[in-house]
């Protein structure tokens, strides 16, 4: 009878628990330190529901949005470093719970790379539709960026696949599109603080030749680095650092270099709130930290968002559509040098279609900006096709 009692007793304290950890407010930090959107409430309809669409939908959302996400994640983290995680705070190799693995060495935390040729083909198969779609009408560009590990001289480079393989059979598989090369720009100043130490993108120093490779490719003249006003900000620990839960690499915390342009030009933002509602603010290009807070990637163009709209003073009526990850966050301050308007969408909340942009604006160039490890998501892939049309 006892054991029946606490039984049933655990059992209630576990319904309280899990209960009140799905009524307790959503966790805003947790898209800040995932570097996403966080799933929305999906829309029931007789389709979804039957085939099992909404189940799978709803099921994501109650995920992304538990209380205290963050949290957990971070009690996850710990645990798997606890698993067999060498203690010296250089070279190791660190599982986390999704199947990826970081690599701390030399001062950085590194991406391993591994490439899924599934995701890869679907990857090619979603930009040729774009351009079975757009191409007769604009120019399309591709840029994919490799990332820290690629160009790493330590043994643990081993321990990923190539990305300038990745890179290579996508830019020859795709049709009508012109590919930017910057691998190789990257590759050749290796030297220079081209990419973080405790973040998975590059700084704006690295971006910078993103944006000259579009613009050679474009072949039209790009402004020199060392003619924008350089601006630094200390203290960033990046989205590796959360995700790697070690406390020790905060010595290693980022600069954060920001090369400012004439004028910092306003971002006309629509968005959602937390609840999924439409929300139209502006914010800047660049963002900067008040009150001596730690910089975040925030820094450029105040995050990612659904869609920004940016008019410059440059009035030669180019207008560029940017389709993005995280990665061309820092290079499209950098591009208001060359267009008039540019148009940006994160096709992972973005909940119009290119078609309706196209019909909108009069758009010149379709710019896709991604980083490599874009071509091994399933779900960011099939973002890119949901907002075609």
């Amino acid at each position: 009878m006892r054991e029946k009692i606490t039984s049933i007793i655990f059992t209630a304290i576990l319904a309280i628990f899990f209960a009140l950890v799905m009524i307790f407010p959503k966790d805003e930090q947790a898209s800040l330190q995932e570097n996403r959107p966080l799933a929305q409430m999906p829309k029931a309809s007789l389709d979804s529901v039957f085939s099992g669409e909404f189940g799978s939908d709803y099921e994501t959302y109650l995920t992304d949005n538990v209380g205290f996400r963050s949290k957990f994640v971070s009690l996850g983290t710990k645990i798997e470093n606890i698993r067999g995680i060498q203690k010296k705070v250089n070279g190791r190799i660190i599982d986390l719970a999704n199947g990826s693995k970081l690599v701390l060495n030399d001062g950085k935390i590194m991406e391993v790379y591994r490439k899924n040729p599934e995701a890869m083909a679907k990857y090619i198969d979603t930009l040729n539709a774009y351009s079975d779609a757009f191409s007769d009408k604009v120019d399309m560009y591709l840029m994919l960026a490799p990332t820290q590990i690629e160009f790493d001289t330590s043994k643990y480079r081993e321990l990923a696949d190539s990305e300038k393989e990745t890179i290579d059979t996508v830019y020859s598989n795709v049709k009508n599109f012109k590919t930017v090369n910057v691998y190789d720009k990257l590759k050749d100043n290796t030297d220079e603080y081209i990419y973080f130490r405790t973040d998975h993108h590059w700084t704006q120093r690295g971006a910078y030749y993103g944006y000259r490779s579009i613009m050679e490719t474009k072949g039209e003249k790009y402004i020199d680095i060392e003619d924008l006003k350089l601006v630094k900000k200390s203290g960033f620990l990046g989205y590796l650092y959360n995700q790697a839960n070690v406390p020790e690499y905060s010595e290693y915390a980022d600069d954060i270099e920001c090369f400012e342009i004439s004028k910092n030009y306003v971002v006309k933002v629509k968005d959602k709130d937390l609840n999924g509602n439409p929300v139209h603010y502006s914010t800047n290009i660049y963002c900067y930290p008040v009150d001596d807070a730690a910089p975040t990637y925030g820094i450029f163009m105040g995050g990612d968002h659904s869609f920004a709209e940016i008019d410059t003073d440059n009035k030669n009526g180019e207008v560029a559509l940017i389709i993005k990850d995280s990665y061309a966050n820092t290079v499209i301050p950098l591009l208001t040098n060359n267009y008039e308007k540019i148009l940006v969408i994160d096709p992972r909340s973005f909940d119009g279609t290119v078609s309706e942009l196209m019909t909108e604006y009069e758009i010149d160039d379709i710019i896709f900006i991604n980083y490599v490890l874009s071509t091994t998501l399933p779900g960011f892939i099939d973002s890119i096709a949901g907002v075609i049309k």
